[in-house]
């Protein structure tokens, strides 16, 4: 049995742990409300962009529309990889590079060239320690990103698939659903198709649980069974001026500048609520373990003094006799 001094440093150790783990998940929990506040303030305007996109692929005539919603023969693949800075957030960085491992793995396998763009140090990290190229890298956003901070992102996303660099952008990123459940997505992001455009609604728009009241709108859109395709609010006809390639042209870009952007915002909600949850644990456990070591102590302790008094006992007899 280890000695009563060993067993008295190792709670005080745990506890100067417990204590930094209780003030991360504090720190954790206050920025994990403010990161959903943003991710969840920017949802109708993603879904309000995104359905109007939508209407547009239903109601233009395939040769008007931009390059970024038609389709094209695939020969070059984009990876967008969406992890965070910092570690310490549990499996959120690990479920996140999964999904794009899983991704790279399905183009290899395909014998498709791919470019890989990375945002957070910690995707960085990861493919650079594998050697695999990574095209471009971003981080240092701050918790709170705002458009013109992730817009350089979205601009080096857009600018490959435009000049021809890539012919398909796809993004592994931590989609939020709650506070206890963060959701790894691979997603395709361009070209825009209806089907892409259906399936980001429904990722953005839970139907259960707390945050399914974000929906506004949406609520009042019957369904069918959960499996059925969601069909778009807006039902009004465009009439273009000047042209439509003129408008598409302008409006497109910004659409899907958007939709990366809450992308991003939905990963930093995600990235806080999963540390703040990882911090708790931490902090439980370490309750729980600084427990055990004290009935350990106390038996030792108990151990000890038993010992003594019979070392004493069997003195003091010896002297008798």
């Amino acid at each position: 049995m280890p000695s009563t001094k060993s067993i008295k440093q190792r709670i005080k150790s745990v506890k100067n742990t417990s204590q930094i783990t209780k003030a991360m998940e504090v720190v954790s929990a206050t920025k994990m409300r403010k990161s959903q506040a943003f991710a969840l303030g920017a949802r109708p305007y993603a879904v309000a962009g995104l359905e109007m996109a939508q209407n547009l692929l239903a109601r233009t005539p395939v040769n008007q529309l931009p390059p970024l919603l038609s389709p094209r023969e695939i020969k070059m693949s984009c990876l967008l990889v969406i992890t965070s800075d910092k570690g310490l957030a549990g499996a959120f960085n690990g479920n996140v590079l999964k999904k794009a491992e899983a991704k790279i793995a399905e183009l290899r396998a395909a014998e498709m060239p791919f470019a890989l763009i990375v945002v957070g140090k910690k995707a960085k990290e990861y493919f650079e320690r594998r050697a695999v190229p990574i095209a471009k890298s971003f981080w240092g956003y701050e918790d709170y990103s705002s458009l013109a901070e992730t817009q350089e992102v979205a601009d080096a996303v857009l600018a490959g698939f435009l000049d021809g660099s890539w012919d398909e952008v796809h993004a592994a990123y931590m989609n939020f659903r709650s506070t206890l459940v963060q959701e790894p997505v691979m997603k395709k992001i361009l070209p825009a198709t209806r089907q892409g455009i259906e399936d980001a609604v429904a990722s953005i728009l839970p139907e259960r649980g707390r945050f399914a009241q974000t929906r506004t709108y949406a609520d009042t859109i019957p369904r069918k069974s959960a499996s059925s395709q969601r069909k778009s609010a807006y039902v009004y006809e465009y009439k273009f001026e000047p042209s439509p390639e003129d408008i598409l042209s302008a409006l497109v870009p910004q659409l899907i500048k958007m939709h990366i952007h809450h992308i991003i915002l939905e990963s930093n909600a995600s990235e806080h609520s999963a540390r703040m949850v990882a911090m708790k644990s931490a902090s439980d456990n370490a309750r729980d373990l600084i427990t055990d070591l004290t009935l350990v102590y106390n038996n030792a302790r108990q151990a000890s003094i038993t010992r003594e008094l019979s070392e004493i006992t069997a003195g003091a007899e010896a002297l008798e006799g």
